[in-house]
């Protein structure tokens, strides 16, 4: 068994604007947005053909104010969690006193629970409702904070190795 909560990822702002502060001339890191909600509160729960739920609330995300670097900062938000059980069975078969066959039958995701990858973190649209871009169109198409792969579906393999 695998259990592990999410990991912290940062919001890095992607637009036009993303050096908001005026200090990187377009070279290095972008800046953040600016927290204007509860990212964990009314997450909506529009489909998005391609794409898994969304992980946060996108619209709880604005520009940030001119020439400041926004007040979101690193790693605000969190990955979802992941739980996993792997099962392996085997026998052994005797064959001499110095040969045997070992028969395996593995499962991975034996359960065949969803398990989520990481959310696109660049924002390329702003969903703040204060914002001249933050129309509902922005959240709806865009997939900023979608999840945008997970982890495979059960898998089962048998083996049969001979041990001399």
């Amino acid at each position: 068994m695998t259990w592990l909560t999410g990991t912290s990822y940062s919001v890095g702002n992607f637009t036009n604007y993303a050096d908001s502060a005026g200090v990187g001339n377009g070279v290095g890191i972008p800046s953040y947005p600016d927290r204007i909600g509860d990212p964990w509160a009314n997450i909506p729960t529009l489909p998005l053909p391609g794409y898994g739920p969304l992980n946060s609330n996108p619209g709880a995300l604005a520009a940030p104010r001119g020439l400041t670097f926004g007040n979101l900062g690193r790693n605000n938000l969190q990955n979802p969690a992941f739980i996993n059980f792997n099962m392996a069975l085997y026998k052994t078969i005797q064959v001499a006193e110095t040969v045997h066959f070992e028969f395996r039958t593995e499962a991975f995701n034996i359960f065949n629970h969803t398990e989520w990858g990481s959310p696109n973190a660049f924002m390329s649209c702003y969903g703040g409702t204060n914002n001249s871009a933050g129309d509902p169109g922005c959240v709806q198409n865009s997939n900023f904070l979608r999840i945008t792969n997970a982890h495979p579906a059960r898998v089962l393999q048998l083996g049969l190795k001979l041990v001399f």
